[in-house]
C-alpha cells in the first residue's frame, strides 16, 4: 500500500532524475566544455576525463508500492505495482485534460486540419 509519504518521496526522487539527467545533457553538449577538452588534449596528450553526476538511487521505501487508487464500485484499492512517475498505474493516473491555454487550442485545432499521418 502507498502512503502520502512514500509518495512524497517518490515526486522527490523523479524531481532529482531530471535535474540530474539535464545537468548530464548540459555536460555532454557543452561546446565550451569540449574546446576546453581539447586544448588539454592536446597539450598532454590525454583526454580529461567527462565524470558526470551519478544517478540518484530508487528510494527502498517505494519498490514494493502500489497505485493505492479506491475503485468507483467496491471501494477497494488498486493493487497494481506498475506505477508511473505521478505513483498511480496507468488506469488510475488520470486523463489528459486538454489544451487549457488558447495558443494550446488553436496548436491542437491545426493538428486536427492536417489529419492522421499514414
Amino acid at each position: 500500500m502507498s502512503t502520502p509519504k512514500q509518495r512524497l518521496k517518490l515526486r522527490a526522487f523523479w524531481q532529482e532524475w531530471d535535474r540530474v539527467g539535464a545537468l548530464r545533457h548540459k555536460m555532454v553538449y557543452d561546446e565550451e566544455l569540449a574546446e576546453r577538452r581539447a586544448e588539454f588534449f592536446f597539450e598532454h596528450g590525454v583526454w580529461l576525463p567527462l565524470v558526470l553526476p551519478s544517478w540518484p538511487e530508487f528510494p527502498p521505501e517505494c519498490i514494493d508500492m502500489t497505485c493505492g487508487a479506491r475503485g468507483r464500485r467496491k471501494g477497494t484499492p488498486c493493487l497494481c505495482k506498475v506505477i508511473g512517475r505521478n505513483g498511480r498505474c496507468k488506469w488510475h493516473g488520470g486523463l489528459s485534460t486538454g489544451p487549457r491555454t488558447s495558443e494550446g487550442k488553436i496548436r491542437s485545432l491545426a493538428n486536427l486540419k492536417r489529419g492522421p499521418k499514414l
